[in-house]
């Protein structure tokens, strides 16, 4: 199929994976060759990302709710006769379900958490970023035959410059401020690290649903950390500068489906030190690019950050073995795969 006419729609507002992932769908698409429309929400955090794009839709909210939504893009589909809808995030979903007839509809599951296990009447197939959601929805009812796997992708620079030999080595994690990101574990494992007069510098680029820092900065307080030993810098414009720049990344999540943040730090070259989130285990091995530990333990992320802070070499090794890995997730091979499980999913 030739010339594939894609609506490419997600209406979050905020900043994170989700939003990332939506930029980065119209990227790898329109890069297949796609013609591709995004549906994005007025006065998002990424309508920047699209400026470059002529083919964008903003829907104003009133609320949480854009009434005229559903005519506007019924319009759209009716006009320009779109081969398929992909959605991101339950908004997305909800809304274009009423669509169907004019377009399949095809959801990305970022996250395990999405409503769509009880809708699964309501779409024509699904694109899963691991096999473990894979198995998720395949024991919810879902046919396996109309799931693909398609990874996220992202774009790889080229190689980050030889970091200084630091006497205290840079910690970095990015993401939202929220409990599933588990940067409180990441505070207590600092504090560990504080007690054995370890070493480092944490700095966690990130803001709470507010858009504020207030109670992390509060709860690293409570812990005995200063400012000096963990910063709240809010989020950052240049993610992929950033992760360039530290030696470790650190994810604590208690939940991930494939992190960009994630495949961003392993493009920069950073040893990686994230907890066994079912489905991870596809983004790196444990003990070549990296090091998994359990999930809600400090005391196991503590002692491996505590490995890694001590041993330069062993971070260089991980370092380099991290940007081999990073290969599998670039945008142009994913590209192609992602348009080519369209293809086969509408077929």
């Amino acid at each position: 199929m030739k010339n594939l006419k894609i609506l490419n729609i997600m209406l979050g507002k905020g900043v994170g994976g989700l939003e990332n992932a939506v930029v980065n769908a119209a990227a790898a698409l329109t890069l297949a060759g796609c013609d591709v429309t995004s549906v994005i929400a007025n006065n998002s955090a990424i309508e920047n990302s699209f400026l470059s794009q002529s083919n964008v839709m903003k829907l104003q909210s009133f609320g949480s709710i854009d009434f005229t939504a559903p005519f506007r893009i019924r319009a759209l589909l009716k006009n320009k006769k779109f081969d398929a809808i992909i959605a991101h995030g339950n908004r997305a979903v909800l809304l274009a379900r009423h669509l169907r007839h004019l377009a399949p509809l095809i959801p990305i599951c970022h996250t395990t958490t999405y409503n769509i296990l009880k809708q699964l009447d309501s779409i024509d197939g699904a694109i899963v970023l691991t096999d473990h959601y894979r198995n998720v929805l395949v024991e919810a009812g879902f046919p396996n035959d109309r799931i693909r796997l398609v990874p996220n992708s992202i774009q790889i620079g080229s190689e980050r410059p030889s970091l200084p030999d630091r006497q205290i080595p840079i910690i970095g994690a990015l993401g939202r401020l929220v409990p599933n990101k588990g940067f409180d574990v990441l505070l207590a494992a600092c504090a560990s690290l504080k007690r054995e007069q370890i070493p480092f510098q944490t700095i966690i680029h990130g803001v709470d649903e507010t858009g504020g820092t207030k109670e992390f900065i509060s709860l690293r307080n409570r812990l005995g950390l200063t400012e000096r030993d963990v910063t709240f810098p809010g989020w950052t414009t240049n993610p992929a500068e950033f992760l360039r720049s530290v030696d470790i990344f650190c994810m604590p999540s208690r939940r991930e489906v494939l992190s960009i943040a994630l495949l961003e730090a392993l493009a920069a070259g950073c040893p990686i030190v994230c907890t066994r989130v079912p489905g991870l285990e596809s983004a790196f091995d444990d003990g070549i690019e990296g090091l998994f530990v359990d999930i809600e333990s400090a005391e196991q992320l503590s002692d491996s950050l505590k490995y890694l802070l001590l041993n330069k070499n062993v971070r260089k090794k991980m370092g380099k073995a991290a940007r081999t890995r990073s290969n599998s997730f670039d945008i142009e091979p994913v590209s192609k795969l992602f348009r080519d499980s369209i293809i086969s999913l509408i077929s």
